[in-house]
């Protein structure tokens, strides 16, 4: 049987609507294999937005993908993001989509003149979307923020689509690239999502997910300070095997993974283990970007590294 949760203890208060009422929590079963056993893995808190509560980490004892249990119900979800969420906001949709820094990541060296179809999901107030639509691509978008999708549709994005993955008409579509950034962690079936995706993808089409790495050296080190959690809007929680086990068995024909060091999540990580110990060695450390960085290239390296890239083949 699951092991119970009832320790966890999110946000209370008497007026049921307000953002700090008691929210609606559903027990899970693995979101890899659909095993109900499992293991507690850590308790951690809202280390980003700082919201009441405290959340469970489990890992399945079958095949080993962690993942948040029980989880807030998705409408209950949105209680856990502050009304200025800086991916909702119209000007900073302007100025990433105008920037003229380049990365050399897979999203940034997709086809400059594809004129396919792409989808982003998650894609926000939609910054991403219009970077490619400048470069020849035809983009569609998929947000279950209704004032994330807004904000898009008035910069001229008018497919954009206010839904989950599950929910999503697609109407008829099918999609040459397909990107979700930092998005698969928040989906509460990924599995069933990346299978419709894979449906929705073209022969010789690819479809792009990047996620924090859960069995990172950063995550090992910092435990439930490592900011990568992200309790309680993170669902899902991967490692490099998980991932490419769940992309795999959504009918994806071949998953290629990259790797990347963050040198902010040291330094917040850092930031918060101090908070946590007390330790004079982690301010030292947290004070310094030089210091973190020197961490994240020492330990974050390959399978280790802070963030996974996975680009997922349909052949």
């Amino acid at each position: 049987m699951p092991e119970s949760a009832t320790n966890t203890t999110p946000p209370t208060n008497d007026d049921s609507t307000s953002p700090g009422a008691f929210p609606r929590m559903i027990e899970r079963p693995c979101p890899l294999c659909g095993a109900v056993e499992f293991s507690r893995h850590l308790d951690a808190s809202d280390t980003t937005f700082g919201f009441p509560g405290t959340f469970r980490v489990v890992r399945c004892d079958a095949c080993g993908m962690m993942f948040t249990n029980p989880q807030v119900a998705s409408e209950h979800i949105g209680r856990y993001f502050p009304t200025d969420y800086s991916a909702h906001d119209a000007g900073r949709a302007r100025r990433h989509a105008t920037s003229t820094k380049r990365g050399h990541d897979p999203w940034d060296t997709l086809a400059p003149f594809g004129k396919g179809q792409l989808l982003d999901v998650g894609c926000g107030s939609g910054a991403f979307m219009l970077r490619q639509r400048e470069r020849g691509w035809h983009v569609f978008g998929i947000e279950p923020s209704d004032a994330a999708a807004a904000v898009a549709r008035s910069l001229g994005l008018s497919e954009v689509w206010t839904s989950d993955v599950a929910n999503a008409p697609l109407n008829g579509h099918s999609f040459d690239a397909i990107t979700l950034m930092g998005v698969l962690d928040h989906i509460p079936e990924p599995l069933a999502a990346l299978s419709k995706l894979r449906s929705a993808c073209n022969k010789g089409g690819q479809l792009i997910a990047t996620v924090p790495n859960a069995a990172g050296a950063a995550a090992k080190l910092f435990g439930p300070s490592w900011p990568g959690w992200d309790l309680p809007r993170h669902q899902n929680h991967f490692s490099v095997e998980s991932l490419r086990r769940m992309l795999l068995k959504a009918g994806f024909d071949r998953v290629d993974v990259l790797w990347k060091r963050r040198t902010s999540h040291w330094r917040r990580g850092a930031e918060l283990h101090a908070a946590a110990t007390s330790s004079a060695y982690w301010r030292t450390v947290a004070a310094s970007r030089n210091l973190c960085g020197l961490l994240a290239r020492i330990h974050a390296r390959g399978p280790r590294a802070d963030e996974i890239i996975a680009v997922a083949r349909c052949e």
